[in-house]
């Protein structure tokens, strides 16, 4: 008898499913454990024409029937498949927590590659000059990097590249600034009587004079000591571009009187994200303070970086010049 009303029951299923579109069929027969059947409907519909529309929602559950199945090699394949083509793919509602744990192990494995890939897409885009392409593609790229962070999956590598997707948005927003803008005017000259006011203005208020600010020309004052100086490594993607020719840049760092460093500033450019890197360290770095006598003092130091034509073997071996 138990029999008989669980076949009646399948068969009420099946021809209630039976006026449905066929997604939402399989939907209903994975829903009723019916694994087998729902995986005959997605597979038909993956391998026909009428599947593009909902192509990811039917591999979604093409996985979650196999490894219900216990085809966990098949249901990983399927997993790897979609999280190539959509890195943050959201599961849909039905996906059970182990099948939900399977995905993540598969986007953890995947996610350092699909990251990279991506990259290499936005930059050339960026090489020809198509910032508009460019820019959706690194929006969702920052996007990736967030979730590889999320989910454990970011390394030093990746870390590295979130600097230089930064850098390269900052270059795109301004082209698109420049290809946007009208031509500047050239700004408007006073007239005499508004002259007189600002500058009456502008006399008005004591300012307080700033502290005296001493560099190498000082010769009563000791110069700042260095505690913690790093520069960063290039990245590998910089390296052929950066290398092959010897280039030298000027670094300035203002040294306040706690020894931190309060200010740096690029003279020379030796590459516009690389120079981001160098900045974003130095505001780290770290001296014993400048000394006149005994009274800490705020120093200009001034730091030349040679790139000498060949990749440094670790971090922070770039030859330095200091005056």
């Amino acid at each position: 008898m138990k029999r008989l009303l669980t076949a009646c029951a399948w068969v009420v299923a099946a021809t209630s499913v039976a006026a449905q579109d066929p997604l939402s069929a399989a939907r209903d027969l994975y829903a009723s454990a019916a694994y087998e059947d729902a995986l005959t409907t997605l597979t038909r519909l993956h391998e026909g024409e009428s599947a593009t529309a909902n192509a990811e929602q039917v591999d979604q559950y093409r996985a979650f029937c196999l490894f219900a199945l216990g085809r966990s090699v098949e249901a990983q394949s399927v997993a790897e498949a979609l999280l190539s083509k959509n890195p943050l793919l959201q599961l849909d509602s039905d996906a059970s927590p182990r099948i939900a744990a399977m995905f993540g192990d598969v986007r953890k494995k995947l996610m350092p590659a699909l990251v990279r890939e991506r990259y290499r897409t936005a930059r050339a885009a960026i090489e020809r000059k198509e910032f508009s392409a460019a820019e959706p593609q690194l929006v969702y790229l920052k996007r990736m990097l967030d979730e590889a962070e999320k989910i454990g999956a970011s390394n030093e590598a990746l870390a590295d590249l979130r600097v230089l997707v930064d850098g390269f948005m900052d270059l795109t927003h301004a082209a698109t600034a420049r290809a946007a803008s009208p031509a500047t005017s050239s700004p408007a000259t006073p007239s005499p009587a508004a002259a007189t006011v600002a500058g009456a203005a502008r006399s008005e208020p004591e300012a307080k004079p700033a502290p005296p600010l001493y560099d190498r020309n000082a010769v009563d004052v000791v110069p700042p000591v260095t505690v913690r100086q790093e520069i960063p490594q290039i990245p590998r993607e910089l390296t052929r571009t950066m290398l092959a020719t010897v280039k030298t840049a000027t670094l300035e760092v203002l040294v306040d009187e706690n020894g931190n460093v309060e200010r740096a500033v690029m003279r020379d450019q030796l590459n516009p994200i690389y120079d981001r890197l160098v900045l974003a360290a130095a505001r780290t770095w770290k001296y014993r303070p400048a000394m006149k006598g005994t009274t800490p003092v705020k120093y200009l130091k001034a730091i030349a970086i040679v790139l000498n034509g060949r990749p440094s073997p670790e971090p922070g071996s770039q030859p330095l010049t200091f005056f």
